[in-house]
């Protein structure tokens, strides 16, 4: 699902969390609907889920004004450090970057380690298409 951020509820995180996840990493951003930073954040995961969703990392995003027990079950204060944001390896937090500024994009690909996980991604597949490209002739 390259290019993609999902909209979802925490039912539907608690479901890709149980079961075994479709990429190893999820970076998912918690968010309101009603502060001033998540409104001017609003663009900076789908942007970066434009360049960086493969099959190793997808995005996601939460509303937790819809959905307060979310807040609390994974430690975020519904007033303070919004967005926030989560790096998950299959069901485990790895990483977390609180807030955001006008440079949140860079920082987020540096917090995250986007560029490299991206570069494995693509090194591992090129050394699977040769693979597959050599075993067919």
């Amino acid at each position: 699902m390259a290019g993609h951020s999902n909209h979802l509820t925490p039912l539907q995180w608690k479901a890709l969390l149980n079961e075994e996840p479709t990429s190893r990493f999820s970076l998912v951003e918690f968010r309101t609907s009603f502060s001033a930073t998540c409104i001017q954040a609003s663009s900076v995961l789908p942007e970066l889920s434009n360049i960086y969703s493969n099959k190793s990392i997808s995005f996601g995003i939460i509303v937790l004004g819809h959905f307060p027990n979310a807040a609390a079950k994974f430690g975020i204060s519904m007033w303070d450090h919004l967005p926030t944001y989560i790096l998950f390896d299959k069901t485990t937090e790895v990483a977390r970057f609180p807030e955001i500024t006008s440079e949140s994009k860079k920082l987020l690909c540096q917090h995250f380690d986007l560029d490299r996980r991206l570069i494995e991604y693509l090194s591992r597949l090129k050394i699977i298409n040769r693979t597959t490209s050599a075993a067919s002739t």
